[in-house]
């Protein structure tokens, strides 16, 4: 699923996400992102990969928004980030808005997958 903010895509257990680039996330943005992935999902849980490196600024608003409603229906959430914008933006996300799911940065997509390999459902072993 694509939309002109977001790119979203199931990888395994993994809901994948990558930001548009030069994107200014607005509250509306923020909403518009949320909806679309919340849509996407069909209202299931997932660990969330998600590529921020094209953000090029985010609102308070929408920092807040991200780290309240946009964390329903995520599992954890591993953000990469490989710019010094993007890592700032992360840091201040995960400092100041403190989302209510693990959240952790990352530069490396292979280390952030890894990670959240950890938060991907187990299934239920049944005796036979």
């Amino acid at each position: 699923m694509e939309t002109k903010h977001v790119a979203m895509w199931m990888d395994g257990e993994l809901l994948c996400a990558r930001y548009a680039d030069n994107l200014f996330m607005t509250l509306d943005v923020a909403k518009a992102c949320v909806e679309a992935r919340i849509f996407f999902s069909a209202g299931e849980s997932y660990p969330l990969l998600i590529d921020m490196t094209g953000i090029k600024s985010i609102t308070t608003d929408a920092r807040a928004y991200m780290a309240s409603v946009g964390a329903i229906y995520v599992k954890a959430g591993a953000l990469i980030t490989r710019s010094a914008i993007s890592r700032t933006i992360g840091n201040i996300f995960l400092k100041i808005d403190r989302p209510p799911v693990p959240v952790k940065l990352f530069t490396s997509e292979k280390k952030a997958r890894m990670w959240l390999k950890q938060f991907v459902a187990e299934p239920v072993a049944v005796n036979a």
